[in-house]
């Protein structure tokens, strides 16, 4: 009796992994949406569209474990590599399928959020003043249909502020950064400028320059204020009179320019002590490095204008 047992046993669940271990055969992928309450039953007769047959075994499984009625809502994906077995495991275990939001380094937030999603997020926030630029962590972040979009935000909103406060606390006497913004916004000068290799030494210019009462002069800065801007920075862009033009107002733009990444964050509270004034770029992520304009512009002609 008990041989005759382990053969059944072993012949169905041999018959199951042969029957689940199959691919689908869709031509693309495919989210299911579950709503809330739906049966086994209903979800079977939407994958028949998809001519996605269920074998009576994955039938007996749900109904014999009750997982056909404890479905969790939300999307699943049935992707071309798909198989039964992985796919009726995730149902069963509400495997949801989690959507993506990405927020590049360096991006400014009208690129990944409209005018519409920023005033709802600072209504949620309690915000008196939207101002978003610079204020969220660049990452990607997951999350679920139906969930507030602002949670999501909220996230990395909260953990660009707590990265930021806490380098703050390694410079807060320095007189050229007042606050956590001005911190910020350093970062996102340095996350336009620079590579991690060389940031911390950009940032020791940055103040530098900053102490001795002098204009950055960062292109960055200027091409900020430009609306829709080419691509082309010119001679006459340098000298339009913007806000955020440092060419031709002192001190710092007056928000950030860009979304600043943990390490920018970290080398605009570490700046390089050094003698630098002037920097200018000999090539992806090099520059050279002058102390006096004259030699500043040795550097132009050898690395700008050959």
């Amino acid at each position: 009796m008990r041989s005759l047992i382990v053969f059944f046993f072993i012949y169905f669940f041999s018959a199951f992994l042969f029957l689940t271990n199959k691919n689908f055969n869709v031509a693309q992928n495919h989210i299911l949406l579950i709503k809330d309450g739906e049966s086994f039953s209903i979800i079977k007769n939407r994958l028949e569209d998809l001519k996605i047959t269920i074998p009576f075994l994955v039938d007996f499984y749900f109904y014999t474990s009750g997982a056909d009625k404890s479905l969790r809502k939300g999307e699943y994906l049935i992707d071309k590599g798909s198989d039964l077995f992985s796919f009726s495991t995730n149902l069963a275990k509400g495997k949801i399928y989690y959507r993506s939001f990405y927020i590049p380094e360096g991006s400014i937030v009208t690129q990944f959020l409209s005018d519409e999603e920023q005033n709802s997020f600072c209504i949620y926030k309690g915000l008196e003043e939207c101002e978003l630029e610079g204020m969220f962590h660049p990452n990607t972040y997951y999350f679920e249909l139906g969930e507030n979009i602002n949670e999501l935000l909220n996230e990395a909103f909260n953990t660009q502020l707590l990265i930021a406060t806490e380098q703050f606390e390694k410079i807060k006497e320095n007189k050229i950064v007042k606050d956590v913004y001005d911190l910020i916004t350093i970062a996102s000068i340095l996350e336009k400028e620079s590579c991690p290799n060389e940031r911390s030494l950009i940032s020791g210019i940055i103040y530098n320059r900053l102490e001795k009462g002098m204009k950055l002069q960062i292109d960055s800065t200027v091409i900020y204020g430009i609306e829709n801007f080419n691509g082309n920075l010119t001679k006459n862009d340098l000298r339009k009179s913007t806000p955020f033009n440092s060419y031709t107002n002192y001190g710092l733009p007056p928000k950030p320019i860009s979304a600043p990444s943990k390490s920018s964050l970290i080398a605009a509270a570490n700046p390089t002590q050094s003698e630098y004034l002037y920097f200018v770029s000999k090539g992806k992520c090099a520059h050279q490095f002058s102390k006096s304009y004259p030699e500043h512009m040795e550097a132009i002609k050898k690395y700008q204008l050959n």
